[in-house]
């Protein structure tokens, strides 16, 4: 009797053990995207960017056309509501716009944004909004410029 008691009692352990769901902790998540933009896209009066000629080309052709007027990316998922810096080379001005989609006539349409755009020469820095997939990075001053973004984990 002892002896079936002591079984039960490790095939219950067992049983136990195996039936208790992993709670495994969320894997904080960074994502880095770098490249370069080889013609400005400042313009209007306030120095900020002109996405149209960037959305324009990507919608037609992709990501081939990326480094020409502009930067296009996928937010990984990871990263919303985390802090991002967008960082460029020296004498660089560098926007960012986050766009809910792409849209499909960049000349008729004007899709739902959330821009981070501080003029002059530098980048961005802020959160990475909830709700805007896409990723515009937009240079307004000094040609030809690499830049660095980084969101989520180890941002400051």
């Amino acid at each position: 009797m002892r002896r079936l008691i002591a079984l039960v009692g490790v095939a219950a352990f067992i049983a136990g053990a195996l039936s208790v769901p992993a709670v495994a902790g969320k894997k904080a998540v960074r994502q880095t995207v770098e490249g370069s933009i080889l013609v400005p896209q400042g313009g209007n009066a306030a120095a900020t960017c002109v996405y149209r000629a960037q959305r324009a080309l990507y919608i037609a052709m992709g990501e081939q056309v990326n480094g020409v007027f502009g930067y296009t990316f996928t937010v990984d998922p990871g990263t919303v509501n985390k802090k991002f810096t967008l960082e460029g080379s020296a004498g660089a001005g560098l926007d960012i716009s986050f766009y809910g989609e792409l849209g499909t006539d960049p000349t008729a349409d004007a899709p739902g944004n959330y821009a981070y755009e501080n003029p002059g020469v530098g980048g961005e820095s802020g959160l990475v909004p909830a709700g805007f997939p896409n990723a515009f990075v937009c240079l307004t001053e000094g040609p030809n410029s690499t830049f660095t973004y980084t969101a989520g984990k180890g941002v400051k």
